[in-house]
Protein backbone atom coordinates (compact mmCIF):
# COMPACT_ATOMS: atom_id res chain seq x y z
CA UNK A 1 0.00 0.00 0.00
CA UNK A 2 2.50 2.23 1.10
CA UNK A 3 4.57 1.67 -2.66
CA UNK A 4 1.49 2.29 -4.01
CA UNK A 5 0.59 5.36 -2.78
CA UNK A 6 4.61 6.61 -3.49
CA UNK A 7 4.28 5.87 -6.74
CA UNK A 8 0.95 7.39 -7.18
CA UNK A 9 2.22 10.73 -5.93
CA UNK A 10 5.24 10.21 -8.45
CA UNK A 11 2.49 10.31 -10.95
CA UNK A 12 0.53 13.16 -10.44
CA UNK A 13 3.93 15.07 -9.89
CA UNK A 14 4.76 14.02 -13.13
CA UNK A 15 1.31 15.20 -14.68
CA UNK A 16 1.67 18.57 -12.28
CA UNK A 17 5.27 18.96 -14.05
CA UNK A 18 3.67 18.58 -17.30
CA UNK A 19 0.61 20.82 -16.83
CA UNK A 20 3.52 23.64 -15.57
CA UNK A 21 5.89 23.03 -18.98
CA UNK A 22 2.18 23.32 -21.02
CA UNK A 23 1.32 26.31 -19.54
CA UNK A 24 4.84 28.25 -20.60
CA UNK A 25 4.26 26.87 -24.42
CA UNK A 26 1.16 29.47 -24.16
CA UNK A 27 3.60 32.45 -24.48
CA UNK A 28 6.19 30.60 -26.75
CA UNK A 29 3.50 29.13 -29.15
CA UNK A 30 1.55 32.64 -29.58
CA UNK A 31 4.45 34.16 -30.31
CA UNK A 32 5.75 31.08 -32.94
CA UNK A 33 2.77 31.21 -34.84
CA UNK A 34 2.22 34.26 -35.08
CA UNK A 35 5.46 34.27 -37.84
CA UNK A 36 5.31 30.63 -38.64
CA UNK A 37 1.94 28.47 -39.69
CA UNK A 38 0.34 26.17 -37.05
CA UNK A 39 0.13 23.13 -38.68
CA UNK A 40 4.37 23.35 -39.79
CA UNK A 41 4.91 23.99 -36.05
CA UNK A 42 3.25 21.06 -33.94
CA UNK A 43 4.71 19.21 -36.84
CA UNK A 44 8.35 19.89 -36.11
CA UNK A 45 7.41 19.53 -32.51
CA UNK A 46 6.06 15.72 -33.19
CA UNK A 47 8.10 14.19 -35.57
CA UNK A 48 11.68 15.38 -33.63
CA UNK A 49 9.95 14.94 -30.03
CA UNK A 50 8.77 10.94 -31.73
CA UNK A 51 12.38 10.66 -33.56
CA UNK A 52 14.63 11.68 -30.31
CA UNK A 53 12.30 9.30 -28.25
CA UNK A 54 12.04 6.07 -31.04
CA UNK A 55 16.27 6.96 -31.06
CA UNK A 56 16.62 6.48 -27.70
CA UNK A 57 14.09 3.24 -27.03
CA UNK A 58 15.15 1.58 -30.71
CA UNK A 59 15.65 -1.61 -28.98
CA UNK A 60 12.36 -1.55 -26.78
CA UNK A 61 10.31 -0.59 -30.51
CA UNK A 62 12.19 -3.76 -32.60
CA UNK A 63 10.88 -5.56 -29.02
CA UNK A 64 7.50 -4.31 -29.96
CA UNK A 65 4.59 -5.88 -32.27
CA UNK A 66 2.23 -5.18 -35.03
CA UNK A 67 -0.71 -4.72 -31.73
CA UNK A 68 1.05 -2.26 -29.31
CA UNK A 69 2.15 0.10 -32.78
CA UNK A 70 -1.45 -0.14 -33.84
CA UNK A 71 -2.90 1.41 -30.49
CA UNK A 72 -0.44 3.88 -30.72
CA UNK A 73 -0.98 5.48 -33.52
CA UNK A 74 -4.67 5.44 -32.44
CA UNK A 75 -3.65 7.52 -29.39
CA UNK A 76 -1.63 9.54 -32.00
CA UNK A 77 -4.92 9.84 -33.75
CA UNK A 78 -7.02 10.53 -31.24
CA UNK A 79 -4.15 13.35 -30.02
CA UNK A 80 -4.11 14.76 -33.47
CA UNK A 81 -7.71 14.82 -33.81
CA UNK A 82 -7.93 16.96 -30.48
CA UNK A 83 -5.03 19.68 -31.87
CA UNK A 84 -6.81 20.22 -35.24
CA UNK A 85 -10.43 20.76 -33.81
CA UNK A 86 -8.59 22.77 -31.04
CA UNK A 87 -6.45 25.04 -33.05
CA UNK A 88 -9.64 25.29 -35.63
CA UNK A 89 -11.96 26.11 -32.94
CA UNK A 90 -9.67 29.13 -32.00
CA UNK A 91 -9.57 30.88 -35.29
CA UNK A 92 -13.86 30.98 -35.09
CA UNK A 93 -13.88 31.89 -31.00
CA UNK A 94 -12.10 33.85 -28.50
CA UNK A 95 -9.01 32.57 -26.58
CA UNK A 96 -11.08 32.52 -23.26
CA UNK A 97 -13.65 30.62 -24.71
CA UNK A 98 -11.61 28.22 -26.39
CA UNK A 99 -9.66 27.46 -23.08
CA UNK A 100 -12.72 27.16 -20.84
CA UNK A 101 -14.31 24.58 -23.53
CA UNK A 102 -11.39 22.57 -23.61
CA UNK A 103 -11.06 22.65 -20.09
CA UNK A 104 -14.32 20.29 -20.42
CA UNK A 105 -12.48 17.28 -20.92
CA UNK A 106 -12.12 16.91 -17.36
CA UNK A 107 -16.12 16.35 -16.77
CA UNK A 108 -15.94 14.54 -19.76
CA UNK A 109 -13.52 12.03 -18.06
CA UNK A 110 -15.42 10.22 -15.52
CA UNK A 111 -18.29 9.63 -18.21
CA UNK A 112 -15.80 7.43 -20.94
CA UNK A 113 -14.89 5.56 -18.10
CA UNK A 114 -18.04 5.03 -17.33
CA UNK A 115 -18.74 3.85 -20.81
CA UNK A 116 -16.06 1.61 -20.96
CA UNK A 117 -15.08 -0.05 -17.67
CA UNK A 118 -18.88 0.48 -16.21
CA UNK A 119 -17.07 2.36 -13.16
CA UNK A 120 -19.82 4.77 -11.83
CA UNK A 121 -18.41 7.69 -11.21
CA UNK A 122 -17.70 8.98 -7.23
CA UNK A 123 -19.83 11.65 -5.79
CA UNK A 124 -16.34 13.65 -5.32
CA UNK A 125 -15.32 13.22 -8.69
CA UNK A 126 -18.37 14.96 -10.44
CA UNK A 127 -17.80 17.49 -7.11
CA UNK A 128 -14.38 18.04 -8.19
CA UNK A 129 -15.10 18.21 -12.38
CA UNK A 130 -17.78 20.15 -11.65
CA UNK A 131 -15.97 22.97 -9.34
CA UNK A 132 -12.75 22.85 -11.59
CA UNK A 133 -15.53 23.88 -14.95
CA UNK A 134 -16.19 26.77 -13.11
CA UNK A 135 -12.64 27.59 -12.01
CA UNK A 136 -11.71 27.88 -15.56
CA UNK A 137 -14.49 30.18 -16.57
CA UNK A 138 -13.49 32.37 -13.90
CA UNK A 139 -10.00 32.09 -15.13
CA UNK A 140 -10.57 31.70 -19.08
CA UNK A 141 -13.46 34.13 -20.04
CA UNK A 142 -12.04 37.12 -17.60
CA UNK A 143 -10.95 40.09 -19.64
CA UNK A 144 -12.28 38.66 -23.19
CA UNK A 145 -14.63 41.44 -24.61
CA UNK A 146 -15.30 40.26 -28.15
CA UNK A 147 -15.90 37.06 -30.17
CA UNK A 148 -16.24 36.26 -33.76
CA UNK A 149 -18.31 36.12 -36.45
CA UNK A 150 -18.66 32.49 -36.60
CA UNK A 151 -18.62 31.27 -32.64
CA UNK A 152 -21.04 28.73 -32.28
CA UNK A 153 -18.71 27.02 -35.03
CA UNK A 154 -15.61 27.69 -33.15
CA UNK A 155 -17.45 26.63 -29.92
CA UNK A 156 -18.25 23.45 -31.50
CA UNK A 157 -15.02 22.52 -32.55
CA UNK A 158 -13.38 23.07 -29.67
CA UNK A 159 -15.62 21.35 -27.69
CA UNK A 160 -15.49 18.22 -29.73
CA UNK A 161 -11.33 18.91 -29.11
CA UNK A 162 -11.96 18.60 -25.64
CA UNK A 163 -13.93 15.28 -26.17
CA UNK A 164 -10.70 13.67 -27.92
CA UNK A 165 -8.86 14.72 -25.01
CA UNK A 166 -10.63 13.32 -23.01
CA UNK A 167 -10.67 10.05 -25.20
CA UNK A 168 -6.99 10.19 -25.12
CA UNK A 169 -6.42 9.63 -21.50
CA UNK A 170 -8.88 7.15 -21.13
CA UNK A 171 -7.04 5.46 -24.08
CA UNK A 172 -3.58 5.87 -22.27
CA UNK A 173 -5.01 4.58 -18.86
CA UNK A 174 -6.63 1.65 -20.87
CA UNK A 175 -3.94 0.65 -22.57
CA UNK A 176 -1.24 0.44 -20.22
CA UNK A 177 -3.93 -1.47 -18.28
CA UNK A 178 -3.64 -3.97 -21.21
CA UNK A 179 0.13 -4.41 -20.63
CA UNK A 180 1.46 -2.53 -23.34
CA UNK A 181 5.07 -0.69 -23.07
CA UNK A 182 4.33 2.93 -22.19
CA UNK A 183 7.59 4.03 -24.29
CA UNK A 184 6.78 2.22 -27.28
CA UNK A 185 2.96 4.05 -27.30
CA UNK A 186 4.29 7.06 -26.69
CA UNK A 187 6.94 6.96 -29.62
CA UNK A 188 4.02 6.07 -32.05
CA UNK A 189 1.61 8.75 -30.58
CA UNK A 190 4.03 11.32 -31.25
CA UNK A 191 5.19 10.35 -34.90
CA UNK A 192 1.36 9.98 -35.98
CA UNK A 193 0.57 13.39 -34.63
CA UNK A 194 3.99 14.67 -36.10
CA UNK A 195 3.45 12.81 -39.57
CA UNK A 196 -0.27 13.60 -40.01
CA UNK A 197 0.35 17.39 -39.40
CA UNK A 198 3.02 17.40 -41.93
CA UNK A 199 0.56 15.97 -44.19
CA UNK A 200 -1.46 19.14 -43.36
CA UNK A 201 1.33 21.37 -43.88
CA UNK A 202 2.18 20.19 -46.88
CA UNK A 203 -1.51 20.32 -48.33
CA UNK A 204 -2.27 23.53 -47.10
CA UNK A 205 0.55 26.10 -45.91
CA UNK A 206 3.36 24.55 -48.88
CA UNK A 207 0.78 25.81 -51.84
CA UNK A 208 -0.30 28.97 -49.83
CA UNK A 209 2.98 29.71 -48.74
CA UNK A 210 5.63 28.04 -50.84
CA UNK A 211 9.19 26.83 -50.18
CA UNK A 212 9.68 29.89 -48.07
CA UNK A 213 7.37 28.55 -45.05
CA UNK A 214 9.90 25.91 -43.87
CA UNK A 215 13.02 28.26 -43.58
CA UNK A 216 13.36 29.12 -39.98
CA UNK A 217 15.32 32.16 -38.45
CA UNK A 218 17.62 31.32 -35.11
CA UNK A 219 14.88 32.76 -32.76
CA UNK A 220 12.05 30.62 -34.25
CA UNK A 221 14.53 27.87 -34.25
CA UNK A 222 14.94 28.38 -30.49
CA UNK A 223 11.35 29.00 -29.67
CA UNK A 224 10.33 25.56 -31.61
CA UNK A 225 13.38 23.77 -30.16
CA UNK A 226 11.77 24.89 -26.88
CA UNK A 227 8.66 23.47 -27.76
CA UNK A 228 10.03 20.46 -29.17
CA UNK A 229 12.01 18.97 -26.31
CA UNK A 230 10.51 20.56 -23.12
CA UNK A 231 6.94 21.10 -24.22
CA UNK A 232 6.32 17.66 -26.36
CA UNK A 233 9.01 15.52 -25.45
CA UNK A 234 9.48 15.60 -21.68
CA UNK A 235 5.65 16.82 -21.50
CA UNK A 236 4.19 13.92 -23.29
CA UNK A 237 6.73 11.79 -21.10
CA UNK A 238 5.36 12.88 -18.22
CA UNK A 239 1.80 12.24 -18.98
CA UNK A 240 2.08 8.56 -20.43
CA UNK A 241 4.47 7.72 -17.55
CA UNK A 242 2.17 9.79 -14.52
CA UNK A 243 -0.86 8.16 -15.68
CA UNK A 244 0.18 4.61 -15.72
CA UNK A 245 0.62 5.28 -11.59
CA UNK A 246 -2.96 7.65 -11.43
CA UNK A 247 -6.19 7.11 -12.18
CA UNK A 248 -7.94 8.57 -15.39
CA UNK A 249 -10.39 11.40 -12.89
CA UNK A 250 -6.90 12.30 -11.27
CA UNK A 251 -5.32 12.95 -14.59
CA UNK A 252 -8.14 14.92 -16.13
CA UNK A 253 -8.31 17.41 -13.05
CA UNK A 254 -4.50 17.72 -12.38
CA UNK A 255 -3.62 18.20 -16.51
CA UNK A 256 -6.66 21.23 -16.24
CA UNK A 257 -3.90 23.28 -14.11
CA UNK A 258 -2.52 23.82 -17.58
CA UNK A 259 -5.10 26.94 -18.25
CA UNK A 260 -4.25 28.21 -14.73
CA UNK A 261 -0.67 27.92 -15.70
CA UNK A 262 -0.97 29.45 -18.85
CA UNK A 263 -2.47 32.70 -17.19
CA UNK A 264 0.01 32.70 -14.85
CA UNK A 265 3.32 32.50 -17.13
CA UNK A 266 1.47 35.21 -18.91
CA UNK A 267 1.07 37.45 -16.40
CA UNK A 268 4.61 37.35 -15.25
CA UNK A 269 6.27 37.15 -18.72
CA UNK A 270 3.14 38.81 -20.65
CA UNK A 271 2.71 41.43 -18.71
CA UNK A 272 -1.23 40.73 -18.01
CA UNK A 273 -3.05 41.69 -15.38
CA UNK A 274 -4.20 40.04 -12.16
CA UNK A 275 -8.29 40.42 -11.47
CA UNK A 276 -10.17 39.40 -8.93
CA UNK A 277 -11.68 37.05 -11.38
CA UNK A 278 -8.38 35.27 -12.31
CA UNK A 279 -7.75 35.20 -8.22
CA UNK A 280 -10.88 33.59 -7.56
CA UNK A 281 -10.75 31.56 -10.48
CA UNK A 282 -7.78 29.94 -9.34
CA UNK A 283 -8.94 29.37 -5.85
CA UNK A 284 -11.79 27.56 -7.38
CA UNK A 285 -9.60 24.98 -9.55
CA UNK A 286 -7.17 24.55 -6.65
CA UNK A 287 -10.43 23.13 -4.44
CA UNK A 288 -11.20 21.33 -6.81
CA UNK A 289 -7.80 19.36 -7.24
CA UNK A 290 -7.90 18.82 -3.47
CA UNK A 291 -11.22 17.11 -3.58
CA UNK A 292 -10.34 15.17 -6.57
CA UNK A 293 -7.89 13.49 -4.35
CA UNK A 294 -10.44 12.78 -1.62
CA UNK A 295 -10.99 8.70 -1.87
CA UNK A 296 -14.13 8.11 0.00
CA UNK A 297 -16.22 5.46 -0.02
CA UNK A 298 -19.16 6.92 0.40
CA UNK A 299 -21.46 3.67 0.44
CA UNK A 300 -19.09 1.93 3.02
CA UNK A 301 -19.06 5.04 5.12
CA UNK A 302 -23.26 5.36 4.89
CA UNK A 303 -23.18 1.57 6.29
CA UNK A 304 -20.82 2.39 8.97
CA UNK A 305 -22.77 5.45 10.10
CA UNK A 306 -26.17 2.69 10.22
CA UNK A 307 -24.16 -0.17 11.69
CA UNK A 308 -23.43 2.31 14.64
Amino acid sequence: MLASKKMNFIGQLLLFLATLVWGTSFIVLKETIEQVPSFYVIAIRFIIAGGILSLIFIKKLREGNRKTFLKGVILGVLLFSAYLTQTLGLENTTAGRNAFITGSYCVMCPFIVWVIYKKRPKIVNLVSAVLCIVGLALVSLSGDDGVGENLLLGDSLTLIGAFFFALQIVAIDKFQKDGENSVSLLCYELLTVGVLFAILTLIFDLPTGGIEVFSLTLDQMVRIGYLCLVCTLFAQFAQMFGQKYTTPNQTSIILTLEAVFGVVFAVILGGEKLTATLIIGFIVIFISVLISEVDVDYNKLFRKNKEK
